[in-house]
């Protein structure tokens, strides 16, 4: 019997079916798809002429070129009409991202996360939860508003905003985009003055990039064409093909292979070389990224493996090289960066008054990557080509750099090596994240200061008394998860006991107000917190809160997002209703703002009530607008664009954006001041940086100061021996993010059906360990069961962690360390020890490859 339905037949959308353009939901490259919905009971024909694809579908499409409709793309929804509708979401041929109409494994299954009653999305959410003891039950909009604004306002009146905390996800793609983003920061900061919120993936509301941006480059800057055209592809703790996989397959593989000579040509100087493009990968592991290219041709790949934590000292070696070799671009030094700071950056980072062999010995010592490979990846990243024309080198970083030991000197040192080599603004070139997810950032201004506070030790500390969760799962996802999740449990189910202990006298609370009362009661006398999850489905961190909020996603409301690698501006049309009594995320801020509002007024407090004006917005484009007013003015002349936040959109309205399809336009956008047209951007930094002056900002990064004491108690001692492993942690093609959909898919959990760990043979020898075995991983911080993965993949001494399942977090191990200057932790860095269980669960033997993703013979 299978363990789920297989289709023998996919039913064809008929001629005339409505198609409505959408964007993937998942990660951050933003491929286009089409949607075809129309009611159960019809079907189209064969024939061109017969069916709403308009191809012949009597014989198999042609490989890799034809019509990608497979049964993972298909499904039956059920709308607020009662009737019963087909959708088919299939991969378009008209995007700038997925070229051939090429998907992953993510994308190609979107149709799977769909509401259905018949699959395992029955899950989803569907009308607001009030905890009743050990309970929840099911309450109307209006009750739950009612005690939500009630809390809220009483707990800002007694105890001020800093007793208000949150952690909001503030991304593109799945959590709904502008919109939903700019509610949020409305509510948040302009009507409550929170600075306690705390980003998705952070204990803090702060960038994972200030050492980029205060040099006057933001993250996303470079376009897809530039992983086509570069001579150079670094990717510096950016697992790309895992993480990115249709930015990886259909652009910069199609580069390495030679397949786009002619683009090169094209765009290049006149008598300008096109030589086969190098890869440079720096990651501690070998990953598919690495070897897909490798099997091509080796001799233009070169892997670099340094120590955790050490990458910022390898940035700043090979920026020496750069130096030392007369390989800088001295024109775009002398004539675009500020002469002042450079003095600092030639001092500190580039250490100018130490020889280069002492430097480069230490370098080698810290990092443990070989002299010579930093000499070599500083050839390929900046020597000139032949006739003296200047290398493009494309540089892509992600996770790796940004969850890194000191993140700001990290991200800053390796955005200055590249400057320093010329390789901003040009095409083919570029230093900027691939990014995790879509972005879609538009909010208020923070009333919070730099660094910001870090809200998970504000709450651990039995500060806050209230918390809202929005669209993330912070049970799994936030740092040293283990205490946390402790913790947060216990402020709960104080509040939670002291609310199930009626006062005979009192008796059960008979509205809300008077629930809202007992609850600030309890939270004074407790030292309990309030807590409220706004999400799709019931996750871990729901389970403890008082009150849940059934959002609507993807596909149920209009969104607009970017994505990473253009910053592509597209509509995502709704083409279903969401499920029960959902509203979007936006909504909920909104109803939130009105019903605070309307207290406030209640009282005669109307200057109160005047901060939450403006939130009577009645659709998505409502919302989407006003964001956009939050820009600043954006008709300037093409070569001031960089004074432009990275995603203006003003200007743009939901009719121009429907006209654009899947073309989109490319953020910043301006409003030309001869024209007075709307003109995307399509690639930053030609002529000016992001600074006040248009000069690059220079920064001298510290001196490498050893590891934290969070981590360096590890490397001391007896726990040097207790604790042996080096661990860090990532992500797996087939499930996203906390796996919030494919937890409730089962042919992606018997994919993926435990958390996992991968060791090197020569480390499973050692502990008697094969290929699934259970094992414990554990330190002073957390622990975890997982299933071994024996893989050169990972080196001796170190093992890589999955960073979220549903089945257990790396995250338990994680230390509480953050850099001081961004509040940013350290997600890859960590000592453990491993320990291999007694048995095995045969099922996972049976159903799971223990195939190394290393393996290609």
């Amino acid at each position: 019997m299978a363990l789920y339905d297989r289709q023998d037949e996919l039913p064809i959308p008929p001629k005339g079916t409505e198609k409505r353009n959408t964007v993937c939901q998942y990660c951050n490259v933003g491929c286009g798809y089409e949607v075809y919905t129309w009611p159960v009971g019809t079907v189209g024909g064969k024939a061109p002429s017969d069916n709403a694809f308009g191809i012949d579908l009597s014989a198999p499409q042609p490989p890799l070129q034809g019509l990608a409709y497979t049964e993972s793309m298909h499904s039956v929804v059920t709308n607020r009409d009662g009737r019963r509708y087909h959708v088919v979401i299939v991969p378009t041929k008209d995007s700038a991202i997925n070229l051939q109409g090429d998907h992953s494994s993510r994308g190609g299954s979107n149709a799977q996360t769909l509401f259905s009653e018949s699959r395992g999305t029955q899950e989803r959410l569907k009308y607001p939860l009030l905890r009743v003891g050990d309970d929840f039950h099911a309450i109307t909009w209006d009750e739950a508003l009612r005690l939500l604004g009630r809390v809220i306002k009483g707990v800002h009146g007694r105890y001020g905003p800093d007793e208000l905390t949150a952690k909001a996800a503030d991304h593109g793609g799945a959590n709904g985009g502008f919109a939903n983003i700019y509610a949020v920061g409305r509510l948040f900061f302009t009507g409550l003055g929170m600075k306690y919120v705390a980003m998705h993936n952070r204990p803090a509301y702060n960038s994972e990039v200030w050492g980029s941006r205060d040099r006057g480059v933001h993250e996303l800057h470079y376009t897809a064409e530039d992983a086509r055209l570069c001579d150079t592809l670094v990717l510096w703790g950016a697992n790309s093909y895992e993480t990115s996989t249709v930015f990886y397959t259909e652009h910069m593989q199609p580069n390495f292979q030679g397949g786009t000579q002619s683009e090169k040509r094209e765009v290049f100087d006149d008598g300008e070389p096109v030589i086969p493009t190098r890869l440079v990968v720096v990651d501690p592991r070998r990953t598919s990224t690495l070897t897909i290219l490798e099997a091509i041709d080796p001799s233009r790949t070169l892997h670099l493996r340094p120590n955790l934590g050490t990458d910022y000292v390898l940035a700043n070696a090979v920026a020496r090289v750069i130096w030392e070799r007369g390989w800088q671009d001295q024109e775009m030094i002398d004539t675009r960066t500020d002469a002042a700071t450079f003095e600092d950056y030639q001092e500190k980072s580039l250490q100018l008054g130490k020889p280069l062999d002492e430097l480069l010995g230490e370098a080698e010592e810290i990092t443990g990557v070989p002299r010579a490979q930093i000499e070599q990846a500083a050839e390929w990243i900046a020597a000139p080509k032949e006739g003296g024309f200047r290398n493009r080198t494309l540089n892509i970083y992600e996770k790796g750099m940004i969850w890194n030991y000191k993140n700001y000197d990290t991200i800053a040192a390796l955005v200055q090596m590249e400057v320093l080599a010329g390789n901003i603004g040009r095409p083919g070139t570029g230093c900027g994240r691939q990014g995790g997810h879509q972005e879609s950032y538009v909010r208020p201004p923070y009333p919070g200061g730099r660094p910001p506070p870090n809200v998970d030790k504000y709450l651990l500390d039995g500060n806050g008394k209230f918390y809202w969760v929005i669209a993330n799962n912070p049970y799994l996802s936030t740092p040293n998860n283990q205490l946390f999740r402790k913790r947060i449990h216990e402020r709960t189910l104080a509040l939670t006991s002291f609310l199930s202990i009626l006062d005979e006298s009192a008796g059960e609370p008979s509205s809300m107000d008077e629930l809202a009362d007992r609850v600030l009661q309890g939270v004074e006398q407790t030292g309990g917190l309030f807590m409220v999850v706004q999400d799709i489905y019931q996750t871990e961190v729901a389970r403890d809160a008082h009150l849940v909020l059934p959002a609507a996603c993807w596909g149920e409301i209009d969104m607009t997002s970017v994505n990473c690698n253009s910053r592509l501006l597209r509509l995502y049309e709704k083409f279903m209703d969401p499920p029960g009594e959902a509203i979007a995320d936006w909504d909920i801020m909104a109803r939130t703002g009105r019903q605070l509002a309307e207290l406030y007024e209640a009282e005669g407090d109307g200057e109160s009530a005047q901060r939450f004006a403006g939130m009577e917005w009645q659709s998505d484009e409502d919302v989407f607008l006003a964001g956009g007013q939050e820009f600043e003015s954006n008709e300037v002349p093409a070569d001031m664009e960089a004074s432009l936040h990275p995603f203006n959109y003003k200007g743009v309205d939901y009719a121009m954006l429907r006209e654009l399809g899947q073309q989109g336009i490319q953020t910043p956008i301006r409003r030309d001041p001869q024209s007075g047209e709307l003109v995307g951007t399509k690639r930053r930094y030609t002529e000016r940086f992001g600074t006040e002056s248009g000069l690059f900002e220079w920064y001298g990064t510290d001196a490498w100061p050893g590891f934290p004491a969070e981590v360096q108690k590890y490397l001391e001692g007896d726990k040097a021996e207790r604790y042996p492993f080096w661990m860090t942690t990532g992500r797996n093609q087939t499930i996203w993010q906390s796996a919030y959909h494919q937890r409730h898919n089962p042919e992606k959990m018997l994919t993926v059906p435990l958390p996992y760990v991968e060791l090197h043979p020569d480390d499973a020898d050692r502990l008697s360990i094969e290929s699934g075995d259970m094992v414990s991983l554990f330190n002073e911080e957390g622990n975890g069961t997982f299933v071994a993965y024996v893989t050169e993949a990972a080196r001796p001494g170190m093992v890589f962690a999955i960073q979220y399942h549903p089945g257990g977090t790396s995250n338990g191990m994680v230390s509480p360390y953050t850099d001081p200057k961004t509040t940013i932790p350290w997600y890859k860095g960590a000592r453990v020890a491993v320990r291999r269980l007694e048995g095995t669960i045969g099922s996972v033997k049976r159903t799971t490859s223990f195939r190394s993703q290393i393996d290609f013979s």
